[in-house]
C-alpha cells in the first residue's frame, strides 16, 4: 500500500519523530541565545547582539520551511525520516560554528546551511515524483529554496561586511517566494491544527530554556533578600508568559484568516526572538552582572518582541479584538519602559511581571469574553488519501 499524507489523518498531531526534530533545533538556539549570556565588565558587546540575529534568523528558516512542507506532504515514510534525520545531523553539526557564525565561520556555516537546503528542495522534488497530482507546487517550491541557497553561496563571493546582509536578503526573498507560492487557491491550504500544534511545541521547549537559564543562575547565590525576589519574580514571569500565549491557542487553530499559516509562522521569529531575550533578562537579573543601560535594551527589545509576535496572529486573524489587542500591547510595553527605570534589575523584574499579569487579567476580562463565531472555520480535514 502506497504512503498517504498524515494531512488526511483524523485527529492529526506531531509525529515522534517532529519531536524530535525540534528537541535538535531547539539545542542549537540554546547555543546562540548564551551569546547574550556573556558580560564583559557588565557590558554586552554590539558583535554578540549581531551574532545572536544573524544566527538566529537561519536556523529558524530551516525548521520553518521544513516545518511547512511536513505540514502538507509528510508521509511519515522511510525516505521522509531518513531526510529529516540527515537535516537534523547537519545541524548538529552546524551547530559547533554558532558562536562565529557568519562573522568568523562564515564559509564553513553557510556550506552547511546550503546543504541543508539543497536536502529540503529533494525532498519536494521526491514527493512531486511519487505524488504527481501534487504539480507544479512541490517543483515550484524546490526550485524556490535551491534559489535561495544560490543566494547563499553568492553571499561568500563579499567581504565580512556584506555577507550577512547578501545572506539574510536571500532568506527574505525565499520567505516572501514561498508565501506567495503557498497561498495559490487552487492548494491545498495548510494544516491549521498540526502548524498551531508545531509552533506551539518550539515555543514551550524555548520556554523550557528560560527555565534552565533561572535554575543556572541560582546555583552559587548567597540568596539575599533580593535574589529571593529575583528567582520567584523570574519564575512567575515565565509561568504568565505562559499563560499569556497558550490561552488563545484554540481559537488559532480554527481562524479563518490564517488559512496558509504564515501570519502565525512568520510571527513567530518574532516572539522567539523576544523569548531568547528574556531568558538572559531573567539569568541576568538575578546575578546583576549588566549595566542597567544595556538590561533596559534587553528588557524593552526582548518585551516588545514577545508581544508583537504573540500578537500579529491574533490582530489578523479577529478583526473584532483589534483595538483590544493594541490597548494591551501599548499598556505592557510601557509598563516594561517605565519599569527599566527603575534602580535595580530586580525591580525591574517585579514591574515587567506586573505588565504581563496586567495582560493576563485583561485577555480573561475583555478578550476571551469575544464571541469569534464568525471568524471561526469548521474542522476541514478527515481520513483520506491525497485525491488524484
Amino acid at each position: 500500500m502506497p504512503p498517504t499524507f498524515k494531512y488526511y489523518a483524523v485527529d492529526r498531531h506531531a509525529t515522534w519523530l517532529e519531536l524530535f526534530f525540534d528537541l535538535v533545533f531547539v539545542a542549537s538556539i540554546s547555543v546562540i541565545t548564551h551569546h547574550l549570556a556573556h558580560v564583559h565588565e557588565g557590558h554586552l558587546e554590539g558583535q554578540q547582539v549581531l551574532l545572536y540575529v544573524t544566527e538566529f534568523i537561519p536556523v529558524w528558516w530551516i525548521w520553518a520551511s521544513h516545518t511547512l512542507y511536513a505540514n502538507r506532504f509528510d508521509t511519515d515514510s522511510r525516505t521522509h525520516r531518513v531526510a529529516s534525520l540527515v537535516i537534523m545531523f547537519l545541524m548538529t553539526t552546524l551547530s559547533a560554528f554558532l558562536g562565529a557564525g557568519l562573522l568568523a565561520a562564515s564559509i564553513r556555516f553557510i556550506a552547511y546551511y546550503i546543504v541543508i537546503r539543497a536536502v529540503l528542495a529533494g525532498m519536494y522534488f521526491v514527493t512531486g515524483q511519487r505524488f504527481p497530482q501534487t504539480q507544479p507546487y512541490p517543483q515550484t517550491m524546490g526550485f524556490t529554496i535551491l534559489g535561495g541557497a544560490a543566494i547563499a553561496l553568492l553571499s561568500l563571493l563579499f567581504g565580512s561586511s556584506w555577507r550577512p546582509i547578501i545572506f539574510l536578503t536571500g532568506i527574505g526573498l525565499e520567505m516572501v517566494a514561498t508565501a506567495r507560492l503557498s497561498t495559490d487557491r487552487a492548494l491545498i491550504p495548510c494544516h491549521r491544527e498540526h502548524l498551531v500544534e508545531r509552533v506551539g511545541l518550539l515555543s514551550i521547549i524555548l520556554l523550557g530554556e528560560s527555565v534552565i537559564s533561572l535554575v543556572g543562575s541560582l546555583s552559587g547565590l548567597d540568596w539575599n533578600q533580593l535574589d529571593i525576589v529575583a528567582a520567584l519574580t523570574g519564575f512567575l514571569m515565565i509561568g504568565a508568559i505562559w499563560w499569556i500565549y497558550f490561552d488563545g491557542f484554540p481559537l488559532l487553530e480554527r481562524a479563518k484568516n490564517i488559512r496558509y499559516g504564515f501570519p502565525l509562522l512568520y510571527s513567530h521569529l518574532l516572539f522567539l526572538l523576544g523569548m531568547g531575550i528574556l531568558s538572559n533578562l531573567i539569568r541576568h537579573a538575578i546575578l546583576n552582572d549588566l549595566a542597567m543601560g544595556e538590561f533596559r535594551m534587553l528588557a524593552i527589545s526582548g518585551m516588545t518582541l514577545f508581544y508583537l509576535g504573540k500578537q500579529i496572529s491574533y490582530y489578523l486573524a479577529f478583526p473584532s479584538i483589534r483595538q483590544i489587542l493594541v490597548s494591551n500591547t501599548v499598556v505592557c510595553i510601557g509598563v516594561t519602559i517605565v519599569s527599566t527605570f527603575l534602580p535595580r534589575p530586580e525591580y525591574t523584574l517585579i514591574g515587567i511581571t506586573l505588565g504581563l499579569f496586567f495582560y493576563v487579567y485583561s485577555n480573561f476580562r475583555w478578550t476571551l469574553t469575544k464571541d469569534f463565531s464568525d471568524f471561526l472555520a469548521e474542522p476541514e480535514h478527515s481520513s483520506q488519501s491525497l485525491p488524484a
